[in-house]
């Protein structure tokens, strides 16, 4: 491992069988045959202003198969609890993501750089960011390699969980000069066909002494699996089975638009690493998104707890797809 100045490389041999290659996979993929075969890359950043603490997300999937493409944007200020989102679908003579690098541009997003710098510009009806992000630790391959079966198919993920964010951020009519740090995750496979039962969360946790952790969660109608990727800062992994989430979920919020039913609470227990969290939705309710891939809450969140048995606190994301909603006939709750 090589470092350079204050931190460290973004790409670490770990002599782990690689299934990406993050410095050209920033690139568009050719797409799958499959007709929900999706392309996507998001960023959830923690930045902070004068007086004020903000969370933001940019996202944007390509689904060609279904002729379908879209933008988010999302900012919470998690110390006044304003939140307000922008969801649209962009044609496709509009989309523009290339083959070749990290180069993307549709009305309202420019997304630009490699895998050490990024820049990235956002403009919609009622609010603006424009960063600059710079990476400070490795790449995560997810379970180490980079692809993991969700719901019986394969998909494909690594992230830079550690970006130095730097820019501004417009919002209620104001312009903030920001900083702070974003976690950029880069996905693309074939997104499961919906049914009854399908639910999966997803969950990221800055840890002490640089180490970073992503929970999968999927619930299917026969089985939950629960797992985390740990990413040290060293560029090693460690992987370990959590407790099912929807053990410890709690304080459903059921949406007006949608009827659909999400946690606000769950408890978080991964026994191996002597890890015990609570964790919390730290937006306010009007935090579902109903276009893109459907009903799907994505939203900012606190944690606290035990991590390797030290008392720990931090902020997180979580994305939350499917009915949380207990069923008499369902399997898991």
């Amino acid at each position: 491992m090589k470092r350079t100045g204050p931190g460290i490389d973004a790409i670490v041999d770990t002599g782990i069988p690689s299934a990406v290659d993050p410095a050209t996979d920033l690139a568009a993929h050719p797409p799958g045959a499959e007709r929900t075969w999706g392309d996507a890359i998001s960023l959830t950043s923690e930045v902070t202003a004068a007086g004020h603490d903000f969370g933001v997300l940019v996202w944007t999937c390509n689904l060609p198969n279904l002729n379908k493409r879209m933008l988010t944007f999302a900012v919470t200020d998690e110390t006044t609890g304003w939140y307000k989102d922008y969801q649209t679908d962009i044609a496709e003579s509009d989309y523009a993501w290339g083959a070749s690098g990290l180069n993307i541009k549709m009305p309202g997003l420019t997304w630009t750089g490699n895998i050490q710098k990024m820049s990235v510009k956002t403009t919609t009806p009622w609010g603006c960011l424009d960063v600059h992000l710079e990476a400070t630790g490795p790449v995560m391959k997810y379970a180490g390699t980079g692809t993991y079966p969700s719901f019986g198919v394969p998909i494909w993920q690594f992230d830079l969980p550690s970006m130095r964010t730097t820019g501004s951020l417009t919002v209620q009519g104001q312009t903030h000069n920001v900083s702070g740090e974003s976690w950029m995750a880069r996905q693309w496979g074939r997104v499961p066909a919906e049914d009854p039962w399908m639910r999966w969360t997803w969950m990221t946790l800055r840890l002490p002494g640089g180490d970073n952790a992503a929970i999968w969660d999927g619930v299917s109608g026969e089985t939950e699996n629960c797992w985390v990727t740990v990413l040290h800062p060293d560029g090693s992994y460690g992987l370990a089975a959590v407790k099912p989430l929807a053990d410890g979920a709690d304080k459903l919020w059921a949406s007006p638009a949608t009827g659909k039913a999400y946690p606000t609470r769950w408890r978080i227990d991964i026994p191996s690493l002597k890890t015990h969290l609570t964790m919390h939705i730290t937006s306010t309710e009007a935090r579902e998104f109903t276009g893109g891939l459907g009903p799907h809450v994505e939203a900012t969140a606190a944690f606290t707890g035990a991590y390797e048995g030290r008392e720990v606190t931090g902020r997180s994301y979580v994305q939350m797809y499917g009915n949380w909603r207990p069923q008499p006939t369902s399997p898991h709750r």
